[in-house]
């Protein structure tokens, strides 16, 4: 199958310099092939199935940003001898 990519001109130059012309469909396989993730990959996986929840779940993360926030001044910078002191109460 081919596939139309476009790339920066600076890259292209660079590529054709680099890899002889019977050669670069392999070359850019083998690339694709170690970047891309495989379906099998349990993980992989996973990720997909946390990202259709969150698409789907929009307010629930609404929700826990302002929540996160509750009774924290967004300005006030982080004071360690404040934090110990509240942990001493």
């Amino acid at each position: 199958m081919q596939l139309l990519v476009h790339l920066p001109d600076e890259l292209v130059e660079r590529f054709r310099k680099s890899i002889p012309a019977r050669q670069r469909s392999d070359f850019v396989r083998q690339i694709l092939e170690r970047a891309l993730p495989k379906p099998e990959d349990e993980l992989y996986r996973l990720a997909l199935q946390a990202q259709a929840y969150d698409d789907k779940h929009l307010d629930e993360f609404n929700d826990f940003d302002n929540a996160s926030f509750d009774g924290l001044d967004p300005n006030e910078t982080f004071d360690m001898s404040k934090l110990e002191a509240l942990c001493q109460k």
